[in-house]
Protein backbone atom coordinates (compact mmCIF):
# COMPACT_ATOMS: atom_id res chain seq x y z
CA UNK A 1 0.00 0.00 0.00
CA UNK A 2 1.29 3.44 -0.96
CA UNK A 3 2.13 5.91 1.98
CA UNK A 4 -0.18 8.77 0.61
CA UNK A 5 -3.21 6.08 0.32
CA UNK A 6 -2.03 5.38 4.53
CA UNK A 7 -1.72 8.82 5.36
CA UNK A 8 -4.62 10.42 3.87
CA UNK A 9 -6.34 7.36 5.66
CA UNK A 10 -5.58 8.17 8.39
CA UNK A 11 -6.29 11.60 7.94
CA UNK A 12 -9.70 10.93 7.19
CA UNK A 13 -10.54 8.68 10.08
CA UNK A 14 -8.99 11.03 12.73
CA UNK A 15 -10.99 14.07 10.74
CA UNK A 16 -14.64 12.08 10.95
CA UNK A 17 -13.68 11.08 14.29
CA UNK A 18 -13.22 14.44 15.97
CA UNK A 19 -16.06 15.67 14.15
CA UNK A 20 -18.13 13.05 15.62
CA UNK A 21 -16.79 13.78 19.05
CA UNK A 22 -17.31 17.34 18.68
CA UNK A 23 -21.25 16.57 17.58
CA UNK A 24 -21.95 14.39 20.13
CA UNK A 25 -20.19 16.62 22.48
CA UNK A 26 -17.55 14.31 24.13
CA UNK A 27 -14.86 16.82 22.73
CA UNK A 28 -14.71 19.30 25.18
CA UNK A 29 -12.83 16.86 27.54
CA UNK A 30 -10.04 16.34 25.65
CA UNK A 31 -8.27 20.03 26.18
CA UNK A 32 -10.17 20.20 29.65
CA UNK A 33 -8.04 22.11 32.23
CA UNK A 34 -8.67 22.28 35.70
CA UNK A 35 -10.17 25.54 35.57
CA UNK A 36 -13.28 26.08 33.47
CA UNK A 37 -16.01 28.38 32.87
CA UNK A 38 -19.21 26.72 30.97
CA UNK A 39 -21.33 29.48 29.78
CA UNK A 40 -24.20 30.37 27.89
CA UNK A 41 -25.13 33.53 26.07
CA UNK A 42 -28.19 34.92 25.14
CA UNK A 43 -30.23 38.37 24.18
CA UNK A 44 -31.88 40.41 26.50
CA UNK A 45 -34.19 42.11 24.53
CA UNK A 46 -35.96 45.34 26.26
CA UNK A 47 -39.18 47.29 25.29
CA UNK A 48 -38.86 50.59 23.39
CA UNK A 49 -38.57 53.56 25.79
CA UNK A 50 -38.20 51.48 28.64
CA UNK A 51 -37.07 53.21 31.99
CA UNK A 52 -37.90 55.99 34.09
CA UNK A 53 -37.25 59.27 32.92
CA UNK A 54 -36.17 61.34 35.63
CA UNK A 55 -37.08 64.95 34.53
CA UNK A 56 -39.95 63.49 34.17
CA UNK A 57 -40.33 62.33 37.24
CA UNK A 58 -39.16 65.27 38.86
CA UNK A 59 -41.69 67.82 36.87
CA UNK A 60 -45.17 65.28 38.04
CA UNK A 61 -43.34 65.41 41.67
CA UNK A 62 -43.08 69.34 41.87
CA UNK A 63 -46.82 69.47 39.92
CA UNK A 64 -48.25 67.08 42.66
CA UNK A 65 -46.87 68.96 45.56
CA UNK A 66 -47.52 72.56 44.45
CA UNK A 67 -51.35 71.37 43.66
CA UNK A 68 -51.28 69.64 47.40
CA UNK A 69 -50.13 72.71 49.07
CA UNK A 70 -53.18 75.11 47.15
CA UNK A 71 -55.30 72.26 48.32
CA UNK A 72 -54.26 71.23 52.06
CA UNK A 73 -56.40 73.86 54.28
CA UNK A 74 -53.60 73.40 57.08
CA UNK A 75 -51.43 75.00 54.66
CA UNK A 76 -53.33 77.60 54.09
CA UNK A 77 -54.47 78.69 57.48
CA UNK A 78 -50.54 78.09 58.30
CA UNK A 79 -48.90 80.02 55.76
CA UNK A 80 -49.66 82.96 54.56
CA UNK A 81 -50.37 83.30 50.49
CA UNK A 82 -46.79 84.98 49.29
CA UNK A 83 -45.42 82.16 51.03
CA UNK A 84 -46.72 79.33 49.99
CA UNK A 85 -46.13 81.30 46.24
CA UNK A 86 -42.38 81.06 47.13
CA UNK A 87 -42.15 77.62 48.45
CA UNK A 88 -44.66 76.85 44.92
CA UNK A 89 -41.74 79.15 42.23
CA UNK A 90 -38.62 78.75 43.95
CA UNK A 91 -38.37 75.91 46.38
CA UNK A 92 -39.65 73.07 45.12
CA UNK A 93 -38.35 73.56 41.66
CA UNK A 94 -34.83 73.16 43.65
CA UNK A 95 -36.05 70.40 45.84
CA UNK A 96 -37.63 68.47 42.88
CA UNK A 97 -34.99 69.09 39.62
CA UNK A 98 -34.07 66.27 37.36
CA UNK A 99 -30.39 65.58 39.26
CA UNK A 100 -31.41 65.36 42.71
CA UNK A 101 -34.17 63.02 41.46
CA UNK A 102 -32.09 60.89 39.54
CA UNK A 103 -29.85 60.73 42.66
CA UNK A 104 -32.68 59.68 44.79
CA UNK A 105 -33.57 57.07 42.22
CA UNK A 106 -30.26 55.62 42.31
CA UNK A 107 -30.22 55.57 45.74
CA UNK A 108 -33.72 53.50 45.95
CA UNK A 109 -32.53 49.67 44.97
CA UNK A 110 -35.46 49.09 43.23
CA UNK A 111 -35.55 51.98 41.07
CA UNK A 112 -32.10 51.49 40.46
CA UNK A 113 -32.47 48.17 39.42
CA UNK A 114 -35.07 48.81 37.18
CA UNK A 115 -32.79 51.96 35.70
CA UNK A 116 -30.24 49.72 35.07
CA UNK A 117 -32.32 46.90 33.10
CA UNK A 118 -33.19 49.45 30.41
CA UNK A 119 -29.32 49.35 29.28
CA UNK A 120 -28.78 45.48 29.34
CA UNK A 121 -28.77 44.41 26.02
CA UNK A 122 -27.17 40.57 27.10
CA UNK A 123 -27.18 37.55 29.66
CA UNK A 124 -24.49 35.67 30.41
CA UNK A 125 -25.39 32.07 32.81
CA UNK A 126 -23.23 29.11 33.41
CA UNK A 127 -20.53 27.55 35.51
CA UNK A 128 -17.65 28.19 37.04
CA UNK A 129 -15.29 24.74 38.69
CA UNK A 130 -12.09 23.92 39.14
CA UNK A 131 -10.71 20.60 40.02
CA UNK A 132 -7.52 22.41 41.31
CA UNK A 133 -6.73 24.82 44.20
CA UNK A 134 -7.06 28.20 42.61
CA UNK A 135 -6.39 31.65 44.10
CA UNK A 136 -7.81 35.20 43.13
CA UNK A 137 -9.91 33.51 40.45
CA UNK A 138 -11.00 35.75 37.65
CA UNK A 139 -13.27 36.18 35.14
CA UNK A 140 -12.71 39.29 32.10
CA UNK A 141 -16.12 40.10 31.24
CA UNK A 142 -16.29 43.03 28.84
CA UNK A 143 -19.55 45.48 28.94
CA UNK A 144 -20.73 43.84 32.38
CA UNK A 145 -23.29 46.22 34.21
CA UNK A 146 -24.21 43.77 36.79
CA UNK A 147 -23.19 40.18 38.01
CA UNK A 148 -24.98 37.84 40.51
CA UNK A 149 -22.47 34.60 42.45
CA UNK A 150 -24.77 31.88 43.51
CA UNK A 151 -27.30 33.74 43.64
CA UNK A 152 -26.29 37.12 45.15
CA UNK A 153 -25.43 40.13 43.65
CA UNK A 154 -21.57 40.87 43.71
CA UNK A 155 -19.76 44.31 42.63
CA UNK A 156 -17.60 44.04 39.44
CA UNK A 157 -14.04 45.04 39.60
CA UNK A 158 -11.82 46.66 36.76
CA UNK A 159 -8.86 45.60 35.03
CA UNK A 160 -6.17 48.16 33.89
CA UNK A 161 -7.11 47.78 30.40
CA UNK A 162 -10.45 49.21 31.29
CA UNK A 163 -12.23 46.02 30.88
CA UNK A 164 -15.07 44.69 33.40
CA UNK A 165 -13.86 41.72 35.24
CA UNK A 166 -15.47 39.47 37.86
CA UNK A 167 -13.84 38.78 40.58
CA UNK A 168 -14.23 34.81 42.54
CA UNK A 169 -11.43 35.53 44.96
CA UNK A 170 -9.87 32.21 46.09
CA UNK A 171 -11.54 28.44 45.16
CA UNK A 172 -10.71 25.16 46.59
CA UNK A 173 -10.28 22.21 44.56
CA UNK A 174 -14.05 20.79 43.63
CA UNK A 175 -15.76 23.97 44.27
CA UNK A 176 -18.14 25.67 41.75
CA UNK A 177 -20.04 28.90 41.22
CA UNK A 178 -23.13 29.72 39.21
CA UNK A 179 -22.69 33.00 37.60
CA UNK A 180 -25.06 35.05 35.78
CA UNK A 181 -23.91 38.26 34.16
CA UNK A 182 -26.10 41.34 32.56
CA UNK A 183 -24.41 43.17 29.50
CA UNK A 184 -24.23 46.31 28.46
CA UNK A 185 -24.46 47.55 24.68
CA UNK A 186 -20.60 47.76 24.53
CA UNK A 187 -20.75 44.40 24.72
CA UNK A 188 -22.63 43.81 21.61
CA UNK A 189 -19.98 44.38 19.27
CA UNK A 190 -17.68 41.74 21.07
CA UNK A 191 -16.69 38.14 19.87
CA UNK A 192 -17.17 37.48 23.71
CA UNK A 193 -15.32 33.65 22.76
CA UNK A 194 -11.71 35.82 22.09
CA UNK A 195 -12.68 38.19 24.84
CA UNK A 196 -13.91 36.55 27.67
CA UNK A 197 -11.26 34.53 29.63
CA UNK A 198 -10.83 32.92 33.09
CA UNK A 199 -7.35 32.81 35.07
CA UNK A 200 -5.87 33.10 38.57
CA UNK A 201 -3.01 33.85 40.54
CA UNK A 202 0.83 32.44 39.77
CA UNK A 203 -0.43 32.44 35.50
CA UNK A 204 -2.79 29.92 35.53
CA UNK A 205 -4.96 29.85 32.90
CA UNK A 206 -8.45 28.16 32.42
CA UNK A 207 -10.56 27.68 29.84
CA UNK A 208 -13.89 29.26 29.16
CA UNK A 209 -16.79 27.33 27.22
CA UNK A 210 -19.35 29.44 25.47
CA UNK A 211 -22.92 28.37 23.66
CA UNK A 212 -25.26 30.55 21.98
CA UNK A 213 -22.57 33.36 20.77
CA UNK A 214 -23.90 34.86 17.63
CA UNK A 215 -22.24 34.68 14.38
CA UNK A 216 -19.40 31.76 14.95
CA UNK A 217 -19.16 29.31 11.95
CA UNK A 218 -21.68 27.05 12.14
CA UNK A 219 -23.83 28.63 14.95
CA UNK A 220 -26.80 27.50 12.38
CA UNK A 221 -26.30 23.80 13.47
CA UNK A 222 -27.76 25.01 16.87
CA UNK A 223 -31.35 26.23 15.67
CA UNK A 224 -31.54 23.92 12.15
CA UNK A 225 -31.60 20.50 13.79
CA UNK A 226 -31.81 18.43 10.42
CA UNK A 227 -28.11 19.99 9.78
CA UNK A 228 -26.45 17.99 12.79
CA UNK A 229 -27.80 14.59 11.54
CA UNK A 230 -26.92 15.67 7.75
CA UNK A 231 -23.54 16.44 9.15
CA UNK A 232 -23.24 13.18 11.06
CA UNK A 233 -24.40 11.37 8.48
CA UNK A 234 -21.15 12.74 6.27
CA UNK A 235 -18.55 12.54 8.73
CA UNK A 236 -19.73 8.40 9.61
CA UNK A 237 -20.09 8.31 5.60
CA UNK A 238 -16.45 9.55 5.67
CA UNK A 239 -15.31 7.25 8.38
CA UNK A 240 -16.43 4.13 6.90
CA UNK A 241 -14.48 5.38 3.70
CA UNK A 242 -11.68 6.02 5.28
CA UNK A 243 -11.29 2.74 7.37
CA UNK A 244 -12.31 1.02 3.95
CA UNK A 245 -9.93 2.66 1.99
CA UNK A 246 -7.20 1.42 4.83
CA UNK A 247 -8.28 -2.17 5.66
CA UNK A 248 -9.47 -3.09 2.09
CA UNK A 249 -5.55 -2.74 0.85
CA UNK A 250 -4.68 -4.84 3.64
CA UNK A 251 -7.02 -7.81 3.11
CA UNK A 252 -5.71 -7.74 -0.38
CA UNK A 253 -1.85 -7.67 0.33
CA UNK A 254 -2.93 -10.42 2.59
CA UNK A 255 -5.27 -12.75 0.18
CA UNK A 256 -2.15 -12.07 -2.22
CA UNK A 257 0.57 -13.43 0.21
CA UNK A 258 -1.78 -16.31 0.94
CA UNK A 259 -1.84 -17.28 -2.49
CA UNK A 260 1.18 -16.88 -3.23
CA UNK A 261 1.95 -19.53 -0.35
CA UNK A 262 -0.25 -22.02 -1.52
CA UNK A 263 0.98 -21.75 -5.98
CA UNK A 264 3.99 -22.38 -3.55
CA UNK A 265 3.19 -25.25 -1.98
Amino acid sequence: MRFWNLLLSIGLIVSAGLGLLVLSGGARSLTATPLEARLVVQDFPVPEEFGIDPERVAGFMAAQLSDRMDRDTAMRFTLDRGTIRKVQDIVLPRLMNVVVVQSMMRDIPELSAILDMGSFRRTVTGRITTTEAAEDVVLTVPGALLAEVDGKKVALGTARTGMQVLLLGDMPAGQAHDVRIWLGESALGDDLGLTMRIGAKAGVRGRVLIWGAQGWFGADLEALRWSRWLVGALLSGTLIFGLASLLLPLLTAQQARGRRKTLQT
